[in-house]
């Protein structure tokens, strides 16, 4: 069973960087909406094991879970606005 995606505190950050076994880092990253192209932003916690594709998939999954954001398996990614909206 995998953790949800969930925004991070800083006390949890801070007490993951204080930890010399901790894989994790912070990293920023941007989605974009394939659609409109409406950005969002955020920082997540990645390992350096992780691929492009799965560090991008932590944040995809926090959108999907937290924001009402649409991803498809084809890596297309819609905002809330977009994914309502039904393709023409």
């Amino acid at each position: 069973m995998t953790t949800p995606a969930r925004p991070l505190t800083p006390e949890t950050v801070s007490a993951i960087l204080r930890d010399p076994n901790s894989p994790l880092y912070p990293s920023q990253m941007t989605v974009f909406c394939d659609h409109c192209g409406t950005e969002a932003t955020g920082d997540y916690m990645v390992s350096e094991d992780m691929t492009r594709a799965e560090r991008l998939g932590v944040a995809r999954k926090h959108l999907v879970d937290n924001a009402g954001w649409e991803c498809d398996d084809n890596g297309d990614d819609f905002c809330p606005e977009c994914a309502a909206t039904p393709a023409v």
